[in-house]
């Protein structure tokens, strides 16, 4: 299958292999039932030849996971929404406060392929209120958000994992602009992201023309990902999947201080909504005149 869909199913493979792992970084029993639906073949595969080739995509999400349950919990933050969710399964398989809403937005395509999937196979007490949602995130997504009970004045834990580079630079730069807002005070976002420097990665050449001949082009890449998301509205926290510790247990690529160009690296950022103008006007008064 081509395009963003198969990027899905990729995704899915990964998970599933992490999950087959005796010292998984998590556990996607769905993932699993996934591919002895659709692809038994790949399973059989991931069961017989284990392989670290999912490595950096097992950190990744052991990252975002743990944003999720860290974000999740705090005052007000009852509404999550994950951009590109494609099979995503975080909805059933982490522990959500009461009261949660998720809400998964990906193209129709995708929703269509994964709703009969979850109605057969899902876990029928759910730990959240789950909301699918059909969209085109370069187009009508925030008006289909906000018709299906999204609250714009509540604050939101948002997640934009695995997307942001299959869109050109001015549809990233929308589309943050688009959560910025939406997104109350006290929101929080959290993404992936690459900088330009990948896409002239000798060794990449091959993969990056493959994924483009296939329909998932790479496009776009920020080179200082706190830079670019300040000038959005975003007070960020970058890492890189080896500044992480669960990346010395894995097959993940070091990389060296920032200072050394021509490396090609992956953003994982964890950011805080910027308070309004007016706010940090009024608070810089406020500090003045307590003096």
């Amino acid at each position: 299958m081509l395009g963003v869909s198969g990027t899905a199913r990729w995704i899915t493979h990964a998970r599933a292999a992490e999950t087959l792992r005796a010292d998984r970084l998590f556990a996607d029993p769905l993932a699993i039932a996934l591919l002895e639906r659709m692809e038994p073949e790949v399973l059989t595969q991931l069961r017989e030849n284990p392989t670290p080739r999912f490595d950096v995509l097992a950190v990744r999400t052991r990252f975002f996971d743990e944003y999720l349950r860290r974000a999740s919990p705090q005052p007000g933050r009852r509404q999550v929404v994950i951009l590109a969710a494609g099979f995503d399964t975080r909805a059933f398989r982490l522990d959500w406060p009461p009261d949660t809403t998720v809400y998964e937005v990906d193209l129709p395509e995708v929703v269509a392929l994964k709703e009969p999937f979850l109605a057969e196979h899902a876990p029928p007490e759910r730990p959240c209120h789950r909301v699918a949602i059909p969209a085109d995130l370069t187009r009508d997504w925030a008006d289909r958000l906000c018709g299906a009970g999204f609250d714009p004045g509540r604050p939101t834990v948002w997640l934009v994992e695995g997307l942001l580079y299959y869109l050109t630079d001015a549809e990233a730069e929308t589309l943050i602009r688009q959560i910025h807002a939406l997104s109350a005070a006290d929101s929080t976002l959290a993404l992936e992201h690459v900088n330009p420097d990948t896409y002239r990665a000798p060794w990449l050449k091959d993969w990056l023309r493959e994924m483009g001949e296939g329909g998932r082009p790479w496009q776009s890449g920020v080179a200082d990902p706190e830079e670019w998301l300040c000038a959005l509205g975003w007070d960020a926290r970058v890492r890189e999947p080896s500044d992480l510790a669960i990346a010395r247990r894995r097959w993940v690529p070091r990389t060296p201080p920032r200072t050394v160009p021509g490396v090609m690296r992956t953003w994982l950022v964890v950011a805080g909504r910027r308070p309004a103008p007016a706010a940090r006007e009024t608070a810089t008064t406020t500090r003045k005149e307590s003096r």
